[in-house]
């Protein structure tokens, strides 16, 4: 939470919405003669099995001696381990290792896999020395994810020749299973979190749209796009042809290429088809017809990945897809606060190439700074108004707020698989699309939740909806302010009602641009006669208007009464004024209903009274009614 030196935010944070990630441990530091020893959080899915070994850990080639497990002699022995690492989205393996007499050729490998069969050797041991192993294996996670140790070269000459490996450690954290609002969905696969009606992906920021349309038929070529501190990413292709690879950070999405052409693999190629059938994607290098991308890759905030595409050019929906081989996706590691780097590449092949698509990449973030992320966050921008309101989304049939807690009524019964209300998205799916357009107000790129200046004119939502900001900087309430778990302002006056709609035109004027009003021409000074009728006026357009007269220490409004008339208009007539008005001073101030932040005051006229008949004899002069 970004504090500022002028401000001190209190927070509420129940612990029940905290997206904690979980940390969970499979360990065997062999303190006993088992191969079925368990020593972290979690157990073991299998014991170690020995291969072409007596599967003894008393003795044998492969045995446990002194807490350690050790390797001697090793020609076609070897042995492994498994474990269900699926509820995970991370995973590295690590152990002490030390070798004895391995001749040059000889080595002990240490493999993962995540099928049980096909392994990747990870690094191998040689010589006489030791050290710590320590790798990032989240690449393998799977319900079957096995380790194996077993020779990673020539077989070993003599008795002599050993390894030792000890407090194995494989360390995992867990996809967090918070439900913040409770409709059955987990955060981490909800579209909105907090069921407001905007899409966690739309309560993002610090986002970029970087699109890419690259010249066809020129061999390889890549896209370097940089964003800050990023925790989401989207990959739209509109076209494909028809392999690439995206590296984030240095770590490549798959550890293939992704290939979608059916024929067309390459050395280092893997294909990719729909994960319900197996199907490739039909001529991915043309268009879809209604605007659906082929293909669209996403990284969420845990850096997990999936990938997505329209099966034909007509297709109104994506479809999962996956490896054909079987080999998961990497998981990305975001830099928090820092730059990341997204490398996009587009392969050479035997025929034409090219991509054209759309990258939108975004960061987690908290508007307010009141320690609550948008996605979570109720008031994202703590100006007493909730973002239900501020989206647009109560104006669509089917949805309310009836009990004004700033949640769509009936959405943790009708928000489907996806967490997204039914009544405003096209489909039940991870990918689905609004039915209504989030309101920016004054089209500046800012939805109006997370601006406290929503129609742009000057005047700050909090005030113009009716609601009190004690120290005049656009928050609800005083400085400092409280916020409940929900993120809302707990400390304000009011706030959280239907905003005004001082002009009464169906408008909120926190929506409505307004402004003060213009006087083109101002009122001057009159001369007048007592008994007589003079007038004041300006010319002005205003929904509100009010004449003032200056009483000798402050300006006091003045009423229709026999002296004055016409004092709610552009024209003041003032009736039979007496002598001891002289030199009374008027103003008029204007106004606008939508605009309450300020009025314009017209320039001061002076009243001064004075006979319209003078009769002089000699030295004294007599001044007398003109009748």
């Amino acid at each position: 939470m970004n504090l500022s030196t002028n401000k001190l935010f209190f927070i509420l944070l129940v612990f029940n919405i905290i997206s904690v990630a979980a940390q969970e441990t499979f360990s065997d530091n062999f303190s006993s003669v088992s191969y079925s020893n368990n020593n972290g959080s979690q157990n073991w899915s299998t014991d170690w099995l020995e291969y072409n070994d007596n599967n003894n850990p008393a003795n044998g080639y492969i045995s446990i001696n002194d807490n350690e497990l050790r390797f001697r002699y090793i020609w076609s022995e070897n042995i492994r381990r498994s474990a269900d690492l699926s509820p995970y989205y991370t995973a590295s393996l690590s152990f002490d290792w030390r070798t004895n007499s391995l001749e040059s050729g000889e080595t002990l490998a240490i493999q993962v896999s995540s099928d049980g069969t096909n392994f990747t050797t990870l690094d191998t041991f040689a010589g006489t020395q030791s050290g710590t192993f320590n790798q990032d294996i989240s690449a393998y996670i799977s319900s079957n994810t096995t380790i194996r140790f077993r020779k990673g070269g020539n077989d070993w000459s003599g008795n002599d020749d050993r390894t030792y490996i000890d407090n194995i450690n494989i360390s995992t954290t867990s996809v967090p299973q918070t439900d913040t609002d409770g409709d059955g969905i987990i955060d981490v696969v909800d579209l909105d979190d907090d069921n407001d009606g905007i899409t966690d992906e739309e309560e993002y920021c610090s986002s970029i749209n970087a699109s890419f349309l690259t010249s066809s038929d020129v061999g390889e070529r890549s896209i370097v796009i940089n964003h800050s501190d990023t925790g989401y990413l989207r990959l739209d292709f509109s076209s494909m042809d028809n392999s690439f690879q995206l590296d984030i950070n240095g770590t490549t999405v798959h550890p293939s290429v992704l290939e979608f052409e059916n024929g067309a693999l390459d050395a280092g190629d893997e294909y990719f088809v729909f994960q319900s059938d197996g199907s490739f994607i039909n001529q991915p290098w043309v268009a879809n017809s209604n605007g659906i991308p082929r293909l669209r890759l996403i990284v969420n905030e845990f850096g997990e990945i999936n990938l997505y595409g329209s099966r034909n050019t007509t297709s109104t929906s994506l479809e999962l897809m996956e490896a054909q081989g079987g080999t998961p996706f990497n998981t990305i590691a975001w830099v928090p606060g820092n730059n990341n780097t997204f490398t996009l590449t587009n392969q050479q092949g035997p025929g034409p190439e090219g991509f054209t698509g759309e990258l939108f990449a975004s960061s987690i973030c908290d508007t307010d700074s009141d320690g609550i992320s948008n996605h979570l966050d109720l008031d994202s921008d703590n100006d007493g108004l909730y973002d239900i309101m501020e989206s647009g989304v109560l104006d669509e049939i089917g949805v309310a707020d009836a009990n004004n807690d700033g949640i769509i009524d009936g959405a943790i019964s009708s928000s489907g698989t996806n967490g997204l209300f039914n009544s405003i998205e096209d489909n039940d799916t991870v990918y689905a699309i609004f039915s209504y357009t989030i309101l920016d107000s004054d089209s500046d790129g800012n939805y109006d939740a997370y601006t406290l200046d929503a129609d742009g004119d000057g005047c700050r939502d909090v005030v113009e909806s009716g609601f009190t900001d004690d120290n005049d900087d656009g928050y609800l309430g005083p400085d400092p302010f409280i916020v409940d778990a929900n993120g809302l302002v707990t400390t304000g006056s009011d706030g959280y009602t239907t905003p005004s709609d001082n002009d009464s035109n169906a408008t909120y004027d926190f929506r409505e641009f307004g402004s003060v009003p213009t006087i083109t021409s101002q009122p001057i000074n009159v001369t007048t006669c007592p008994g007589c009728t003079t007038t004041l006026s300006a010319s002005v357009t205003a929904d509100q208007l009010q004449w003032q007269y200056y009483n000798g220490s402050s300006w006091e409004n003045l009423i229709d009464s026999g002296l004055y008339s016409g004092t709610a208009t552009n024209t003041l007539t003032i009736t039979n004024p007496t002598p001891n008005q002289n030199n009374f001073q008027f103003r008029l101030i204007t106004s606008n209903d939508s605009f309450v932040c300020g009025t314009t005051i017209s320039d001061t006229a002076s009243l001064m009274i004075r006979v319209n008949t003078v009769v002089s004899n000699r030295r004294i002069t007599y001044r007398v009614n003109k009748n």
